[in-house]
């Protein structure tokens, strides 16, 4: 068996388990909306790794091993890719939010974006990123750990970023569903909180992906994943500090930087990813 069709068997593997652990969590939907422990089990116990547990489950089958999985902090040389695991998402999703405040002139509704306040929000950040951001290695473990690895001999670096961005998007369903299979909200609404999710994922894998080729380690990619969920919670938590008018609408404005920071960081890592191919274009 050829190379590339090895991967490509590896791939369709892990992908059938991640998705049966979707499916999973929608055949139980019921049971887990009534009682606690049932969703705690399906949901943080087996949902939440279930990438993690693909990649180990497609390694026992195809009797690849275990090697080679990147659980190592891999620091020497490397701190510096860590503060900007940790830097750099909190710095573009402050200008997701921040600037069409700005540049709407209403800075007067930034009155939670003290110094006090910002200071003390980025050491909170930046202690719970170092214990909260291990549990987040169920998924890098698998997305960039495992599947990215063996997408990009079949698909390259940019159809890896954009196919894995995607994949990685639609194993969110279950919690992008919720709400609508609630009776809440529309079906067009979900289709366009799933159409927001797929592009802000594919954008922010792309560094993900650069953060574990860079440093040879799942590590950073866990840190800057949290720092991509708890920074937007903590920018969110200081903005409701301010005098915002229950009305406030930005427009257009708001819709541009709602997505035009993340996808310059996806250009930018895109075409580091793309040099480093170029310089070793061995490397998998």
């Amino acid at each position: 068996m050829t190379a590339k069709k090895e991967n490509a068997k590896r791939l369709g593997i892990y992908l059938l388990t991640v998705s049966l652990f979707v499916l999973l969590l929608f055949v139980f939907r019921k049971p887990m909306n009534k009682l606690s422990t049932v969703f705690f089990i399906l949901y943080y116990c087996l949902f939440s790794f279930s990438p993690a547990i693909a990649s180990l489950i497609t390694r026992a089958v195809t009797k690849e091993g275990f090697r080679d999985m990147k659980l190592h902090l891999n620091l020497d040389g490397n701190f510096k890719w860590y503060l900007l695991a940790f830097g750099l998402p909190l710095t573009v999703f402050s200008a997701r939010i921040l600037l069409p405040v700005l540049i709407s002139g209403h800075s007067d509704w930034l009155g939670g974006f003290t110094f006090q306040n910002v200071l003390a929000s980025v050491f909170i950040l930046a202690a719970l990123s170092a214990v909260q951001s291990i549990g987040l290695l169920g998924e890098e473990l698998g997305w960039r750990g495992y599947m990215n690895r063996k997408m990009e001999p079949l698909f390259g670096t940019v159809g890896t970023c954009l196919i894995g961005g995607i994949m990685w998007s639609l194993w969110h369903l279950p919690m992008d569903l919720g709400g609508w299979l609630d009776g809440e909200g529309t079906f067009s609404d979900v289709l366009q909180i799933c159409g927001e999710r797929m592009l802000l994922l594919t954008c922010f894998g792309t560094f993900l992906m650069w953060l574990t080729k860079k440093t040879d380690s799942v590590f950073p990619a866990a840190a800057a994943h949290f720092m991509f969920n708890q920074s937007q919670e903590a920018l969110g938590g200081l903005l409701s500090q301010g005098n915002i008018p229950e009305n406030a609408d930005l427009g257009a404005i708001a819709t541009v930087f709602e997505y035009v920071p993340v996808v310059l960081l996806a250009a930018v890592f895109m075409g580091l990813l793309l040099r480093e191919k170029k310089k070793s274009p061995k490397t998998a």
